[in-house]
């Protein structure tokens, strides 16, 4: 037990440290070639605080999770089954703030080769619809507020809640929303490229689970109709489109126009162009799963027009 300790902090300061300290490559090398260690490593304990679940290695599970292809898979397994089982180690996060960052149950959905059990799928869906915007956030926000109605409460009264080591005023009827943005169940990622996105992208999900989901996972059409957007500027935006240039070289306009062969003759290889069509497939395959709202205006001016 010790010597995972040794091996994780030596494996964070490699990667986090302030300054950093050590090869990452070189560490790394070291613990992913003795499955005892990795095996040690996911294994859970309770946290310091006797409050909450832990695993052994938190850093060597995180990047476990981002080089899954080369570890022992005996590890890896039992890494995804304590990710699914438990919202504790579901919302670790290592880089980042404990509310917006990249979580494990995030980081095992980037792994599209894992089957999830409908359990498993069920238990991911039921993280994600705790980001704000969804149906779920709205619903509760709406109940929440009728409450505070009802009880005639106004934004001029003020609750406190404990951060850390003080309180912190909010406002009574409002301040729901911005406990809720600071609050652990936020985690899964943050802005357009979160939790909802990498399921969405997930082949575990059907077109016709999907279907629902992409409607659950945003209440507000506007709000959607953006996400949707930023998606497409992402594929825009990709490095592999700048060819040394200070813009990006394909055109946002043409993006569903492009055939696959133009596109191997624009990167002039199979595993950038691979990436590039996957993702332009994706964004497609959401305009036909939920259309956005210009693309309703468009379709019903074009069938009242004939």
């Amino acid at each position: 037990m010790l010597e995972i300790e040794k091996l994780d902090n030596e494996l964070y300061n490699a990667l986090y440290g302030l300054p950093k300290i050590g090869d990452v490559g070189t560490i790394w090398g070291k613990i992913k070639s003795n499955p005892k260690i990795l095996r040690e490593a996911v294994k859970i304990k309770r946290n310091k605080w006797d409050n909450g679940y832990l695993v052994n290695g938190i850093t060597i599970c995180d990047v476990m999770l981002t080089d899954y292809c080369n570890v022992d898979q005996v590890a890896y397994n039992e890494l995804i089954k304590n990710i699914y089982t438990s919202k504790d180690i579901a919302r670790i996060v290592i880089n980042g703030a404990s509310n917006v960052g990249n979580s494990y149950l995030l980081m095992s959905l980037w792994n599209d080769n894992i089957k999830l059990t409908e359990k498993q799928k069920a238990f991911a869906v039921d993280e994600a619809m705790n980001k704000i915007g969804t149906i779920r956030y709205e619903n509760n926000m709406n109940n929440y507020s009728q409450k505070i109605d009802e009880k005639e409460i106004s934004d001029k009264q003020t609750i406190y809640t404990e951060f850390g080591e003080s309180n912190n005023p909010f406002s009574a009827k409002t301040g729901k929303a911005t406990l809720t943005s600071l609050s652990d169940t936020q985690v899964h990622g943050n802005g357009d490229f979160d939790i909802r996105y990498w399921i969405l992208r997930n082949s575990n999900w059907a077109l016709d689970e999907k279907q629902k989901l992409i409607m659950d996972f945003w209440a507000d059409d506007d709000m959607y109709d953006e996400v949707l957007e930023q998606w497409e500027w992402g594929i825009v935006n990709d490095g592999a489109n700048y060819k040394e240039e200070e813009i990006s070289q394909f055109d946002k306009s043409e993006m569903y126009e492009y055939s696959y062969e133009s596109l191997l003759k624009f990167y002039g290889n199979k595993k950038t162009t691979d990436r590039i069509w996957n993702e332009i497939q994706f964004c497609k395959q959401m305009h036909k799963l939920r259309p956005q709202q210009w693309e309703l205006t468009f379709s019903t001016q074009k069938t009242l027009a004939h």
